[in-house]
């Protein structure tokens, strides 16, 4: 393999690993913030049927 091919892979290579661990952390921020925003709704039962809905990243 060529050099300049070797450094393409690389780099690849590279771009996929971050663009895991970024798709992680906005996960996690998100987690966070639903969290945060549940813990400000408090607990009000007369608004039962706008609960939020979980949905998880994989």
């Amino acid at each position: 393999m060529s050099a300049e091919k070797e450094e393409e892979e690389r780099i690849k290579r590279a771009a996929q690993r971050a663009g895991y661990h970024l798709v992680k952390a906005v996960s996690e921020v998100l987690a966070a913030v639903s969290a945060a925003l549940e813990e400000l709704r408090g607990d009000s039962d007369e608004d039962e049927g706008d609960r939020a809905v979980h949905i998880e990243v994989e």
